[in-house]
Order: structure tokens, then sequence, then C-alpha cells
């Protein structure tokens, strides 16, 4: 039916045979459109790999019916027409040689209306197939007639003939030979096999394969204990009454293995199972040990993957092949299009890596694979040591079901977590640099005995504040309202936010003296100082900085898991599920860093973090130790650390959130509003602020964000909490209601407004 307030434009082509989008997928799309108030469209761009994204490009020609003498042009249109009657054709990039970028596209919609030119589209596919090529010989050349040849080349072309040699030497039961490996083994150029193509002898076989292969399965899951196997009836009980499962068990209780022996009930059955996990980093020890068990079942999909590779796992997810029935990976794995869902498995669910931050949409993985799995009418089973107040509080509701293991696998204990007190230790001098000398003595006592150390500091680079000591000026970014941090290795000062760096400077731009004195730490200055106190040890470290490279996180990780790296200095990304047998100490550089954070789930993501970090030491035989060094020893979160004690956290989080109106008990709904100039972005928040007051009871700010000013953007935020039991789409129209207005006020138009649905 053709639509009546705009005209449709001709099909001029079907792109795919079959859509390559499936029913419960729009239905995901539309759902996270709809909750998250982030256009559809959005939604499509972030879930489909961008190699299904058709590329067009725009080229320009004249119009032969057009007589360019009689049309008055400029000198830049007359520059464009001169260069079309030698070139016959160009593409918007070739004017960009010879003109202004900015000027181009006015200049081409000019001669557009003169009548002077023409554009032509032309469509291009970014998929392309990775192919490799296969030698066989032609039919025509066996039996008799192959003596008579080989005996030809022989005498005539002997690098031909040792090439043919060494094909038959190469090939088994008659099959084709892969062409790179016989150049290899012939050590023959790919010249002289050209001839013997070119000739009608041999020819060459072109075969479609995949990026991605894992070898075939190895080993078998290793058998329950008891206790997992008890964990693993009780899930399987809990899936007959339909509800999302919450498995809570301590660090190292074996919640992995109790997964793996889920997932083959599901691969018994023919369906597929998605395993979220929330950092890429945790794909490469999971992989490893996937691998030995379901071998070439498994398909790992994140960003770290190209496109190229991603479209090919899509199709496998979407045709059901044998290669993709476990699907391993980060938040965009919701997005694939699974016929036959069994079974979402999310481990470490209480992770805030699930929450999609930047760009739109802003949805957590976490709570959209429970609607995904609805849909599919799957079992959803969340895992953690640490779970989230909301999952838990859940559990308390009866909305999911509860299974606690309360002890790590083969009874191995809990490590044993000490507090270090720096004031202490700082007013004794009983310090070397950042380091207390009571963690450097157990680090020293721990490599005696021929184990590892991780070293945990949740900020990267080398030193986060440059301040001049004679003048007070603290080196900032132009951009943002942030100091620069220094990156030692690379002699430079960045900004964490925009990117910007600047060569690290000798002297104050302020004052003109060479006294900037640089404070606080971060990994890189970690590892420095670790490399002087213990040269003799192999020190490395993990955070964004040596992990940017496709393989750098397996790299990093299979060096300290094989034992080739002593201390392992990193971020949070060592915090989340890592399994390391030979570690003996973990310690905590400042853990005052995520205490004293301006959140309302500091003090349980401290808890979690904590904990998780602390989960690392001692996970194979002997009790491990830990070592969280701070300035506030007597924190109450630390109390709670030091007994392992989630219920207090628990109760101590729900009571304050039920004080203060927070999750579980509201919901919430932040907005961004982002301008470069500071005054818009005041009367616009203002605005919005009184609409909002007209509809909603609980209307926080305008307030400055935490920081004010991103990329030349000043930044102020509102928040609206909601009772969880009122109509949310009724309130969610109310505010597309004001939104809509609001952008129609055309002193508002460069304001840009970011939605932020569950901002934590």
């Amino acid at each position: 039916k053709k639509p009546l307030h705009y005209e449709t434009k001709p099909i001029l082509h079907i792109v795919d045979k079959n859509p390559i989008i499936t029913e419960n997928q729009w239905r995901l799309f539309e759902f996270i459109a709809s909750y998250y108030l982030t256009p559809l469209g959005l939604v499509v761009k972030a879930a489909l790999p961008g190699s299904f994204m058709l590329q067009h490009e725009t080229y320009l020609v004249l119009n032969n019916e057009q007589n360019l003498e009689n049309i008055s042009l400029t000198d830049d249109e007359y520059l464009v027409t001169e260069a079309l009657e030698l070139q016959k054709m160009l593409s918007i990039k070739d004017l960009e040689k010879f003109l202004p970028k900015k000027k181009i596209i006015g200049i081409i919609n000019s001669l557009i209306e003169k009548g002077a030119i023409k554009t032509l589209q032309e469509i291009k596919e970014k998929y392309r197939p990775k192919t490799e090529i296969y030698i066989q010989i032609h039919e025509n050349y066996l039996g008799q007639n192959l003596d008579n040849l080989l005996d030809s080349l022989a005498k005539k072309a002997p690098k031909q003939y040792r090439l043919l040699m060494n094909f038959f030497k190469i090939q088994r039961q008659g099959k084709p030979v892969l062409r790179k490996i016989l150049l290899q083994e012939s050590g023959i150029s790919s010249s002289v096999l050209k001839a013997l193509v070119n000739k009608g002898i041999l020819y060459e076989i072109k075969t479609n394969v995949d990026r991605i292969n894992f070898e075939k399965a190895s080993n078998k899951a290793y058998d329950l204990s008891n206790i997992q196997n008890q964990s693993l009836n009780k899930i399987i009980q809990a899936f007959v009454q339909e509800k999302p499962v919450l498995l809570h068990g301590v660090t190292s209780s074996g919640k992995t293995e109790i997964y793996i022996h889920l997932i083959q009930k599901y691969l018994d059955r023919g369906q597929q199972v998605l395993y979220l996990v929330p950092e890429i980093a945790l794909t490469t020890q999971l992989v490893q040990r996937l691998v030995k068990i379901f071998g070439n079942k498994i398909a790992v999909y994140h960003s770290k993957y190209s496109q190229q590779e991603r479209r090919e796992i899509w199709m496998q997810v979407k045709e059901e092949s044998s290669k993709a029935q476990i699907i391993l990976g980060a938040r965009s794995s919701l997005f694939l299009p699974f016929q036959n869902l069994g079974l979402i498995v999310v481990d470490e669910e209480h992770e805030v890596s699930y929450k999609q931050i930047q760009p739109s949409p802003r949805y957590n993985a976490r709570d959209m694979a429970i609607v995904l799995g609805r849909f599919f009418n799957a079992d959803i089973l969340l895992g953690s040591a640490t779970p989230s107040v909301e999952s838990y509080f859940n559990t308390q509701r009866k909305k999911y079901q509860l299974i606690e293991i309360t002890q790590r696998f083969a009874n191995v204990k809990l490590p044993y977590i000490e507090v270090v007190d720096l004031k202490m230790a700082k007013k004794k001098k009983q310090t070397e640099g950042n380091f207390s000398r009571q963690v450097i003595a157990e680090i020293d006592t721990t490599l005696k005995q021929k184990k590892q150390v991780i070293v945990f500091q949740n900020r990267r680079g080398y030193a986060p504040v440059g301040q001049c000591e004679d003048c007070g000026h603290v080196l900032e970014c132009p951009h943002c309202d942030v100091s620069l941090t220094l990156h030692k290795h690379q002699n430079k000062l960045k900004c964490h936010y925009c990117g910007y760096s600047i060569e690290k400077p000798v002297i104050c731009p302020a004052c003109g003296n060479p006294s900037i004195k640089y404070s606080g730490f971060g990994t890189e200055q970690i590892q420095a100082d670790l490399i002087k106190l213990f040269p003799q040890h192999t020190i490395d470290r993990l955070d964004s900085d040596t992990t940017r490279g496709k393989n750098s996180f397996k790299n990093i990780l299979t060096k300290f898991q094989n034992f080739e790296t002593d201390i392992l200095v990193g971020t949070q990304m060592l915090v989340k599920g890592l399994d390391f047998e030979h570690v003996g100490l973990v310690v905590v550089m400042n853990a005052d860093q995520l205490l004293f954070f301006p959140d309302f789930r500091a003090d349980e993501r401290s808890f979690q973090m904590l904990m998780q970090v602390a989960g690392r030491a001692g996970r194979k035989k002997e009790q491990g130790k830990v070592l969280i060094q701070t300035f506030n020893p007597s924190h109450p979160v630390l109390q709670m650390v030091l007994n392992a004690d989630y219920q207090k956290m628990y109760q101590t989080e729900i009571q304050l959130r039920k004080q203060y109106f927070y999750p579980p008990f509201s919901r919430m709904i932040n907005f961004k509003i982002k301008d470069r100039n500071l005054q818009k972005v005041i009367d616009a928040s203002e605005w919005l602020k009184k609409s909002f007051d007209n509809h909603f009871d609980t209307v926080l700010g305008p307030s400055d964000a935490l920081i004010p000013r991103i990329k030349n953007k000043y930044i102020k935020e509102i928040l609206i909490k909601l009772q969880p039991s009122s109509n949310l789409n009724t309130q969610k129209l109310k505010i597309l209601h004001i939104l809509n207005s609001f952008e129609n006020i055309a002193f508002f138009k460069s304001v840009e407004v970011i939605i932020d649905v569950d901002p934590y």
C-alpha cells in the first residue's frame, strides 16, 4: 500500500534473497528502542556488523544535453566542468584534491541546479569472503599422457617438472593441493605455477573459507564435586518454574564447570547457547577452556573481531551452523540472529561493563538478555560471586530463583585479606614510593616461593596530575575540564576523554619555570617502580594502553598463565573472572579511589571489585593472600571485605536505597544537556527542568556533570526518579512529548540531549 504523506522511491535491486534479521531479533530491537528511548535506526545500526551496510560512491558526469557556454559558472564551478571534460567521470573524493573540502557539496548542488552536471550512484558491498586457492591436475594428463608430459617437462622445463613432482608428493588420494603449501614445499616461484596453469596442465579452484576456526575437542569436562552436582540439579529444577536463576557462588567455587555441564545438556537437545561475558579479556581464557571440551562448536563474537569476521559469525548463527552452537561474546552478541536459543548464561552479572555507555543505544546487556530469553522461552542463568543489589533483590521478591555455593572447589580456603594503613606507614616512614614496606616484603616472599603476584591499580598512565610548584598551574586539557595524564613511555601528556595529547613540557606554560611536579600514580608508574624493586623478575602490564591490538589480551594473559611473567600490574580488566593457578598474592594499591567515588553505587561496586580482585589469589591448592593499601582502614566497606560479608553489604545498601529512593525502589532516567555555548546549556537545562517538574514528582538538577566540559561541550545533568509501579510507557511518552517541544525551539537547535534510562 502506497504511503500517503511522502513519495516512495523505486526498488532497483534486491540485495538479500533471504532476510538477515529474524522476527525475534526485530522484537528485541523494538523493545530496546522503546525502553531506552532510542531511535530504532540507531539500534539496528549498533546491532548489524558494518559489512552488512552497503557503501555507495557518488560520481559526477557532464550533462551532454546542456550547452555549457550558455551557463554562467563561478571559477570553482568552471574548474569542475573542465576536469570532467578531461576525466569524463569524477568522484567526490577526486574533487577534494583540488577544491576546499567545505565548499565541495555547495559547488556540486549549484552545478546540478544549473543543469551542468549529473550524478551517478555506484553501490559497493563491503563484505569480501576469504578465499583459498587449491591446485588440481587436469584429467587429460592422467595415465599414459602424464608419463609423456613428465618426460617432456624434465627435458624442456625442469622447474615446471620439479613443481609438478612436488604436487604429486604433497597430494593425498587425488585431492587438490593448497596453492600456498605447494609453493612453500617446492620452493619455486608462482610464475612457474602460472605457466603450468596457462598450459592447461594444472588449474586453480577458489574456495571460500571461514576466517575463524577452532580445533576439534580434545578433553572431556571435569567431573563435578558433590556440591557442584547438587547446584547443577537445583538449577535444572529451578528452570522448570521458567524464572531466571541467580547462581551466587564464591570466587573459585567452580561456577564455570557447572556452566559447561549445563551447556552440554542444551547442545544434546540441538539448541543454541549464548554465553555472555562482560569483558573481551575474559574470552581469551574461556575460549581455551571451552574449545578443549566443545571444539569447533564455539563461535566468539566481540568488537575486537573485524567486520568481515563478525558477518561470518552472524550468518553461521542464522543458519544454525554446527560451528556456532555456542556463542561466547560480549554484550553485542545479544543482537545475533538466533534461531533456536535454549540457554543464556550471563557470567559476572554484576559487572558495570554490561551497560553500554557510548554511543546510543545505552542498553544493559544483562537486562536485555532476560528480555531475549523470554522471546525464545529460553532458560537464563546469571552467575556472580558478588551479585548486583538489583539481582539479589529480585531473588528476595521471588522474581528470580537463588542458588548459592558458599565454599571454594576442593575446599580451598578463601584468601586471607589484610588492610595496610598507608597513613600510619607514611607517618612511620615505612614506605618506598607508592608501596608500603610490608607490601614490598610480601611480594618478595611470594616470588621466592615461586608464586606469581597481581598488582591492581584502577588507573592507567604514569601520573594523573601535573602541577607547577612555583605558580600552582595545573596542566589541563584545553577541550575538557580534566587534568592531563602523563604517559612516560611515550613522553606525552594525554586526555583520557577526548584523546588530546602534547609532548611532555620541560617548563611550566604559565610561568616559564622548570618546576612541574607530577603526582598520583597509574599502572605505568607501578610497573616502573616494581622493575626497580625487583629487577630480576619479569613484570607485565594489562590495561587499555597495552591491549589495543587484536591479540594483545591473549598474548599478555598467555604469558602470565605460562609463568613467563612473575608480576602482572593491571586495571579492572584483571578482576573479571580470570583464573590463574600460581597467584599467591594480590595487592590493591589504593582502595580509596574506589571508595570515595560520587555515585550511589560506590560502596557496592567497591565491595564487588575488591572481592573479585581478592578472588584471583590462591585458587587451586594453598590459601592466597590479599593486601589492600588505604588511608581509611576503618571504612565500613573494607570491614565487609575483610569478612567476605556479602549479606551485610546487601542489607546496608538496600536500606540506604530505600531511604533515599534509589533503584531497585525507583526507576531513573538521566538527561545530559550538551552544547559549546555555556549559556545555552544553562537555559536549556532550566527549560527542561521546569517542563519535567510539571509532570514528575522527583526531578533532580540541573547540576554540573562529573566532568563539566568534554570535547569543548559544556554538560549539565537532570535526573528523574520514577516509582517502579508507575506505568513506565506512559511516563516515557510524556518525556518524548517534552523533548519534541524542546527540539522545536529554534534557540535550542544546537543543544544535544542525551537520554540514559537506568544510568547505572
